[in-house]
């Protein structure tokens, strides 16, 4: 007697900080939307701007938070088992500028984890992809989640360069029997 069993299969799916989710294409949200917060690759004029060849799809959305700003933040929603998120970080700034990146991980409106990253003249001048995961938490429900991603300090400016994020779900695949 041959049959269809239906058997869940994990599946790594990307949000790309400009072209969103590979499946559903929802994007993140970068907030504040205040003009000249957030650039993406093409900005001719920020200080720090990292090779595209070397970034997820060739596109990165970064900002340098100021206490003036009280916050900056990046949302994005998945549905999924797992998260890793990754920036592109900074060691050797040209002209002095902030490369210190310090951010906090808020998943489903629980504070979770935080990242820190001091720029290191002894590395590359730009880490990238599996040299610059900044989070990744595994074992969670294959539910609808909403990450945040934000920075404030009153004391410093801190700058966040979002690469891209992948996340693992569980689908279902049909295999015969």
């Amino acid at each position: 007697m041959t049959g269809v069993r239906v058997r869940p299969q994990a599946v790594n799916r990307s949000i790309d900080d400009g072209f969103g989710d590979s499946v559903t294409g929802q994007k993140p949200v970068f907030l504040p939307i205040t003009p000249g917060v957030w650039a993406n690759q093409s900005c001719t004029s920020c200080a720090i701007q990292p090779p595209t060849s070397d970034a997820f799809d060739n596109t990165y959305t970064a900002a340098t938070y100021h206490p003036a700003l009280d916050n900056i933040s990046i949302t994005f929603d998945f549905t999924g088992t797992a998260v890793y998120i990754f920036f592109i970080l900074v060691n050797r700034p040209a002209n002095q500028v902030t490369a210190t990146t310090a951010v906090n991980f808020t998943l489903d409106g629980s504070l979770i984890g935080n990242f820190n990253h001091s720029p290191n003249s002894t590395l590359p001048e730009f880490q990238f992809n599996a040299n610059a995961l900044a989070f990744s938490t595994t074992g969670l429900k294959n539910a609808s989640h909403r990450m945040v991603i934000s920075a404030s300090s009153p004391r410093e400016s801190i700058f966040v360069n979002f690469d891209y994020a992948l996340y693992t779900c569980a689908v279902s695949k049909l295999k015969s029997i």
